[in-house]
C-alpha cells in the first residue's frame, strides 16, 4: 500500500511540474503535397498571366504589373514563402542541396515568363494581325532600336516595333510591310521577320513547368526537415 502512495505522489509532482520544463514540442511539417500544389499554383498564375494578356488582351496599364507580377512577384514567392513559412526550422548545416535545387525553379520560373509571353504575343497576332505598308515616321537609336510607324490613313501603330528595326536599314520616309495588332498589345513585325509558330513553344513551356514544380517542391521538403 505505501509502495503504491508513493508511486501516486511521484506521479502527481511530474505532473505538476511547470510548462516551461517540459520538452519543446516540435511544430508540424507541411507536407510534400501541400508544397507539390504550392509550386503548381505559382506555376499555373505565370504562364496563364503571361499567356492571356496578348492574347485576350489585358488592358495597357494591367499588361505590365502582369508581366512584373509573373517575372519577378512569383519567382520570389517560390523562395520567401517557403523561408517564411519554415522559419523555426534549425539545421546543423546548411541545406545547401535545397537552397540550390530553389534557385533553379526561381531562375526556370522567370525564363517560364519571358518564354510563354513571347508563346502569347506569337498567338495574338495569330489571332488578330492585320498586315499594312507602314511609313517610317521617326527610327529611335537607344539602348533598344524602335522604329515608330503609321498606316497609310495617318494612324500610329503602338507599340513601335522593335524586330527588324534596324538603323543602319531603316530610316524616316520607308515604306514597310508589317503585321501588326489593332489593340496594340503586341508589337508590329516587319514581313521578313514574321515566323508566327506559337505552338512550337509546348515542348520547353511543360519542361519548364515539370521543372519549377519538381525543384520547388523538393527544395522545400527538404527544408522542411529539421535535422538532428
Amino acid at each position: 500500500m505505501d509502495r503504491d502512495l508513493r508511486g501516486l505522489a511521484a506521479g502527481a509532482d511530474r505532473a505538476a511540474r511547470p510548462a516551461e520544463n517540459a520538452p519543446p514540442r516540435r511544430p508540424p511539417h507541411t507536407g510534400p503535397i501541400r508544397w507539390f500544389l504550392f509550386n503548381s499554383a505559382c506555376v499555373a498564375a505565370s504562364v496563364a498571366l503571361m499567356w492571356f494578356a496578348p492574347v485576350v488582351p489585358l488592358p495597357g496599364f494591367l499588361r505590365g504589373p502582369a508581366f512584373i507580377t509573373s517575372a519577378l512577384a512569383i519567382p520570389l514567392a517560390l523562395v520567401l514563402v517557403p523561408a517564411l513559412l519554415l522559419r523555426h526550422v534549425t539545421h546543423k548545416k546548411p541545406p545547401k542541396v535545397a537552397i540550390g535545387a530553389l534557385t533553379v525553379a526561381l531562375t526556370a520560373t522567370v525564363v517560364l515568363a519571358v518564354i510563354t509571353r513571347e508563346a502569347g504575343e506569337e498567338r495574338g497576332l495569330e489571332k488578330r494581325g492585320r498586315w499594312t505598308e507602314a511609313v517610317v515616321v521617326d527610327v529611335d537609336n537607344g539602348k533598344t532600336d524602335k522604329c515608330t510607324l503609321r498606316t497609310r490613313d495617318g494612324r500610329e501603330i503602338s507599340p513601335q516595333m522593335t524586330d527588324g528595326c534596324d538603323p543602319e536599314r531603316v530610316e524616316p520616309g520607308d515604306r514597310l510591310r508589317v503585321l501588326y495588332d489593332p489593340k496594340g498589345a503586341v508589337g508590329p513585325f516587319e514581313e521578313t521577320e514574321v515566323d508566327l509558330d506559337p505552338g512550337a513553344y509546348k515542348g520547353i513551356i511543360g519542361g519548364l513547368a515539370a521543372l519549377i514544380v519538381v525543384t520547388g517542391t523538393w527544395g522545400c521538403v527538404r527544408v522542411s526537415r529539421e535535422e538532428k
